[in-house]
């Protein structure tokens, strides 16, 4: 459970405004929407500016200032959990950062500014949650460019994964549970990495196969159907006459030919 002393707020500081304490009991958890200031925190001074977040720990000495003034919005908070979240968050950001996307964090402190500024009940236990839904987020934040980098290599998984087992039934939904996605986040995902929804890419893949086969083997149409993965000849056939405008046999004949 969590308690917030002071509620989000936009708040301007002026010009050779200067905040310092050598102890106040709670956590600040403050972010720059404009101009920059400097954070003095454990022995060290940290600039910080536009779009970035503070979060201090006020139980020790800290100061903050500017020269020439800045906006932020903030809440000073506490809490059973707050030191340990706290420990976690710094660990892995350091006292200032930025997010990529600091919009959910954002609309969360609005949730809890909401009732002092529309004057309506304040309801702890719900403005606490908001709260630990903030910190979690920041435990668990993973930067754009490394989620970008792990939903690629979990595509690239699901492409071989397809090659070493495409003669057997592949479904999607199975598919997108090994890459750890959502049906349809993994369907989108997967087009933008490939050009190509999942289903078009495993009948593509079967095509290539059969194409090969029939070139370069004495294989029935029939076998080269099971063998590349579809489920009867009809289904094989209807599609590769779709994709390469020739029936299976007739791509084989011209092929020899030519």
């Amino acid at each position: 459970m969590f308690f917030i002393s002071y509620p989000f707020r936009a708040f301007f500081y002026q010009p050779g405004y200067r905040q310092h304490r050598m102890h106040f009991d709670s956590f600040l958890l403050m972010y720059v929407l404009e101009g920059s200031l400097t954070v003095e925190f454990e022995a060290k001074k940290w600039p910080a500016e536009k779009n970035n977040f503070i979060l201090i720990d006020c139980y020790q000495e800290h100061s903050y200032y500017s020269d020439t003034g800045w906006e932020a919005i903030w809440i000073h908070y506490d809490g059973f959990s707050a030191r340990k979240m706290y420990t976690m968050i710094v660990s892995k950001f350091s006292n200032i950062f930025s997010l990529d996307d600091p919009l959910p964090i954002m609309n969360r402190m609005a949730k809890i500014y909401q009732p002092f500024t529309k004057k309506e009940p304040v309801r702890e236990v719900l403005l606490s949650k908001y709260l630990n839904d903030i910190l979690t987020e920041l435990i668990i934040y993973t930067p754009l460019q490394i989620k970008e980098v792990q939903r690629a290599s979990a595509i690239e998984n699901a492409k071989i994964y397809i090659q070493e087992h495409i003669q057997e039934e592949l479904r999607v939904e199975e598919l997108a549970k090994k890459a750890l996605m959502s049906t349809y986040h993994f369907i989108r995902v997967f087009k933008k990495e490939t050009d190509m929804t999942p289903h078009e890419y495993i009948i593509n893949y079967r095509l290539r196969i059969s194409k090969i086969l029939l070139l370069e083997s004495n294989m029935s149409v029939n076998d080269i159907c099971y063998e590349s993965g579809f489920s009867s000849a009809s289904i094989f056939c209807a599609a590769f006459k779709k994709s390469v405008g020739l029936s299976p046999t007739a791509y084989r004949k011209k092929g020899r030919i030519d």
